[in-house]
């Protein structure tokens, strides 16, 4: 019993460290992106108010060319 709760631990604590690094490598890559799309966001928030956030979702997906 001890060996399975030992075990999963040491599962979690890897997959932790795993997604931490690949979070800080993307964080690098997508500085452009990551401008793009907060500039995208801040002209849909002020074209449509937050009542409308499926109109505003779609405004930052044009905006972004994903739509």
């Amino acid at each position: 019993m001890k060996s399975i709760v030992t075990t999963i631990a040491a599962a979690l604590l890897t997959t932790a460290f795993a997604v931490s690094a690949d979070a800080a490598s993307t964080k690098k890559k997508g500085t452009a992106m990551t401008a793009k799309q907060q500039a995208c966001v801040e002209q849909a928030k002020k074209k449509y108010s937050a009542v409308h956030f499926l109109k505003r979702r779609a405004a930052e997906k044009k905006c972004m060319g994903t739509a």
